[in-house]
């Protein structure tokens, strides 16, 4: 019975020290990632000659957006790591930008398939993506109007 207590501790000083060492690894691929969609999208201002303005904008955009998903990605880690909690508002933002991200991609998919049968499923699509992002910006009101009162309530006290 006495080595009880002294085991516990030992077991989640390993399982804190490994949960570390598992953010920081993720947190390193986020950011090799990163540098590779910054390279991705400073190749691609090179190629605006070959492949026209609006594709190269476009192409631009997707890089952009893929950098901001995989930041905030990286914010979630560590706010992960810093106050040993998961917060739904970064992963609520990350959706949000994948859900606009698409309605660009859909966007261009539709202007290229106007009077194919492909049109009524890209329309379809959009459609549920909008109402997709409704869905997203209103839990991210709430959620930063519950957390703007729990601020409030504790600084009350």
């Amino acid at each position: 019975m006495s080595c009880e207590p002294t085991i516990k501790p030992t077991v989640t000083r390993y399982v804190d020290a490994a949960e570390k060492l598992v953010y920081s690894g993720a947190a390193l691929f986020l950011l090799v990632t990163i540098g590779m969609l910054f390279y991705s999208a400073g190749t691609a201002m090179f190629a605006v000659v070959e492949e026209g303005a609006l594709e190269t904008a476009l192409v631009i955009l997707d890089r952009v957006l893929l950098i901001f998903i995989f930041a905030e990605l990286l914010n979630t880690v560590g706010v992960i790591v810093r106050e040993s909690e998961i917060v739904a508002e970064p992963f609520i933002l990350i959706g949000l930008i994948a859900v606009v991200r698409r309605i660009l991609a859909v966007t261009v998919d539709i202007e290229q398939s106007l009077g194919t049968p492909k049109f009524d499923d890209l329309i379809l699509e959009l459609g549920v993506l909008t109402a997709l992002v409704l869905a997203l910006a209103g839990a991210l009101y709430f959620t930063r109007r519950v957390t703007h009162h729990e601020t409030e309530g504790a600084n009350r006290k």
